[in-house]
């Protein structure tokens, strides 16, 4: 915040805790365009900044490592690998054929994936040790609204504009600082968050029976929050 500062204007650092690597996560851009002055960092194919600044507000992440995955252990059919089972019903699954690419071999190498209620089985293949199907209950798997979110910032002009922006950041859910050029500093944990029927996800669960189901989500504004905090300043990680 200003108060902590020799200009009085906020001071904003980010480190997204990503490792070094080559060819890089991160990389710098600026666009100038009218009504559209934005510089920081982004990912190859994304046609905009990720992380940075306009010329009103700025904003930085880190992953903020809420649990939004849990592992069902589900009941296969005996008589139809195809089938699961649900609160004493047998229901089909979705089947995902994914054909991989070899070198040197004219036909892919194809994998079928069933897929539940709760997500794709991941453990064919996975471990010798497993001996039952899981499948990945992930937020990832569901249509979401970061790139809506990263947008909005690009013309964000305060407070207001950014919280409107952080309700459609979903996936991944992060930890988002914020500072503007009027002085003021805020957090925010966006994210879609599940409500959890039973369990607290930590370990694998039945998938069978219902009752460790995901019922909705976290209100958003339920999520953590800060606004020009008295101690006059904003720390994550």
């Amino acid at each position: 915040g200003g108060s902590r500062t020799n200009t009085g204007k906020p001071f904003l650092a980010n480190d997204p805790h990503l490792s070094i690597q080559n060819p890089s996560v991160w990389y710098e851009i600026h666009l100038d365009a009218p009504d559209l002055h934005i510089a920081g960092v982004t990912f190859v194919g994304v046609p905009g900044v990720v992380l940075g600044h306009n010329d009103r507000i700025a904003w930085g992440a880190t992953n903020s490592e809420v649990d939004v995955q849990d592992l069902f252990i589900e009941k296969i059919n005996p008589n139809n690998p195809r089938q699961y089972e649900y609160q004493g019903q047998w229901l089909d699954g979705t089947v995902w054929r994914e054909e991989i690419r070899v070198r040197g071999q004219a036909e892919p190498v194809v994998h079928e994936i069933l897929v539940t209620r709760h997500g794709p089985i991941i453990t064919a293949g996975v471990s010798d040790r497993i001996s039952q199907p899981v499948a990945l209950r992930w937020t990832a798997h569901d249509p979401g609204t970061l790139f809506r979110s990263v947008a909005m910032l690009w013309t964000a002009r305060n407070w207001q504009d950014f919280q409107a922006a952080m309700r459609l950041w979903d996936v991944p859910s992060q930890n988002i600082v914020y500072a503007d050029i009027d002085g003021n500093i805020g957090y925010q944990m966006p994210g879609r968050i599940p409500v959890r029927a039973g369990g607290e996800g930590s370990a694998p669960v039945n998938g069978w029976t219902g009752e460790y189901e995901w019922t909705g989500w976290i209100p958003y504004d339920d999520l953590p929050a800060a606004y020009n905090p008295a101690k006059g300043f904003v720390a994550t990680a």
